[in-house]
């Protein structure tokens, strides 16, 4: 714990000196980096910030009251905990400038009525300083110990926030940056979790591969100071970022090759035919004539769960499976024999069983569309990845579901998406802007359930006599019946980039 100006005042040698608090007594919780003493006048240049400076006053003497009230305006200015002024030696009573003006600056002045030596003040205040501040280093060399043989030992993300906790005392929840609740330690349940992150005593943010993550968040409850529990929890996130990566076991050479081929395949790098078989094959990846391809991206906080999906879904269709880590993500191609019609229905089937056999509620895939040459994945795998973060919060998604979606941010064209927004659906946008409602996100709810009131309402959570007066509002706006075939496609089409441009 951090020695405070007033744990200073309470050590013995300097109640000896029978301490008096004349100004600055509602900061006497400011921290003490240091204890010093100095006679020097012009010393606010050599100070940097924290210190408690004892004085006589010897370098006042024979200074004026307008020369006192700048000394101490330039010793406020460093940012110091506090001065003491001894009497006796140089004023036998203390200044009221010095006083006054302390108070102007709110910082905290004591005078000490008795003579103890400085040496005597200094050598016990900074002996304390300095071993509370070795006691924090060992705290946190001993939570960063505790840590690495988490992970050494495959701990996940759970048994990581299981040791900090425990170090910590405190409950502890990891949001995702979307908002999601990912994992939480010492808490009954999700909706005590969200009260810790809504009513946190201090955060850390998670960081992946240079851009933050996540957040970690800590609850009521520690013993730490803040200091040390912002440390910890600093820490922590480094462990947990860490665990995310980790893929168990180091990659083996078929590995290393199966995600440089994903690489290129996502990236059209792959030359031909021949090259890429080949390149598959030492990846341990031939798919026969016979079959079709299906690119996938998954996201995880452990890179091994997302593997392990992939595997699980290819067992559960008898066939092979190529993955492999690409930058945070997981690719992958899974194979259905060309007899299956839908070959990507088969493969969402196939990844949902597997991610419930599983239980992998953080694991999030998305696939992409078939193929049947393995050269012609590449927009596959990149439609599949850009899936996953069209859809941050879905547990599994198609490519071919948010095809508009796509379709749209691939153009680029944001004032060609405004042009269309405005030409087509700008009552709703201003209505919902001007009242907080949401119009244009239930006519698109509305047109993606076929136009059908009662599949709408349900999937907005809404009764059919609510779901009613909001269509109605709806087209009254536009004047003119949102049910027309005619209009469909364009409504749909300026509701989804109304939708992708807000989320931008």
């Amino acid at each position: 714990m951090p020695l405070t100006l007033r744990d200073v005042l309470s050590l013995q040698v300097l109640r000896d000196a029978h301490p008096e608090v004349l100004a600055g007594e509602q900061a006497l919780d400011r921290v003490v980096r240091w204890v010093h003493s100095s006679e020097i006048f012009e010393i606010g240049p050599l100070l940097t910030g924290g210190e408690l400076l004892l004085t006589t006053g010897l370098g006042l003497a024979g200074t004026d009251a307008g020369a006192r009230r700048h000394y101490l305006r330039e010793i406020a200015a460093r940012g110091v905990a506090g001065v003491a002024l001894e009497l006796g030696r140089t004023f036998p009573d203390v200044p009221r400038e010095l006083v006054d003006e302390a108070r102007r600056q709110g910082l905290p002045f004591i005078i000490l009525r008795s003579v103890v030596p400085f040496i005597q003040m200094t050598e016990a205040a900074n002996t304390l300083i300095v071993d509370r501040s070795g006691q924090r280093l060992r705290l946190g060399d001993s939570l960063t110990r505790s840590l690495n043989e988490a992970l050494i030992a495959g701990a996940g993300v759970p048994g990581l926030l299981a040791t900090a906790a425990g170090a910590m005392g405190a409950p502890l929840v990891l949001v995702a940056g979307n908002g999601a609740l990912v994992a939480a330690h010492g808490v009954a349940g999700d909706r005590q979790a969200w009260q810790v992150a809504g009513e946190a005593s201090a955060e850390a943010p998670v960081t992946l591969h240079g851009a933050v993550w996540g957040r970690l968040i800590a609850g009521d409850g520690s013993a730490l100071p803040a200091e040390d529990l912002s440390d910890a929890l600093d820490r922590t996130a480094i462990a947990l970022a860490l665990g995310m990566l980790r893929t168990g076991s180091p990659p083996s050479a078929r590995d290393r090759q199966a995600s440089a081929l994903l690489t290129d395949l996502i990236e059209d790098n792959v030359a031909g035919r021949a090259e890429g078989a080949v390149r598959a094959a030492l990846a341990g990846f031939q798919p026969g004539a016979d079959h079709q391809l299906v690119g996938v991206a998954a996201d995880a906080l452990e890179i091994s769960a997302a593997l392990s999906v992939l595997d699980r879904a290819a067992v559960i269709l008898h066939t092979q499976a190529l993955r492999g880590r690409v930058s945070r993500l997981v690719l992958g191609v899974l194979t259905v024999p060309r007899g299956v019609v839908d070959a990507a229905g088969a493969v969402h089937q196939a990844v949902d069983e597997a991610l419930r056999r599983l239980g992998a509620p953080h694991v999030r895939v998305a696939i992409g569309h078939s193929a049947t040459e393995l050269g012609d994945l590449g927009g596959s795998l990149r439609d599949a990845r850009a899936v996953l973060g069209l859809r941050p919060a879905a547990r599994l998604s198609t490519a071919r579901s948010l095809a508009l979606d796509l379709e749209l941010t691939r153009s680029g064209n944001t004032g060609h998406l405004d042009q269309l927004v405005r030409r087509t659906i700008s009552p709703l946008v201003t209505w919902d802007a001007a009242h907080r409602s949401d119009l244009v996100h239930t006519l698109e709810v509305f047109l993606l359930h076929g136009s059908s009131a009662t599949r709408a309402a349900g999937a907005l959570h809404l009764g059919r006599q609510s779901f009613y007066q909001r269509l109605q509002r709806i087209e009254t706006l536009l004047g003119y019946a949102v049910t027309d075939p005619d209009v469909h496609a364009s409504l749909l089409m300026a509701a989804t980039a109304h939708r992708l441009r807000s989320a931008t």
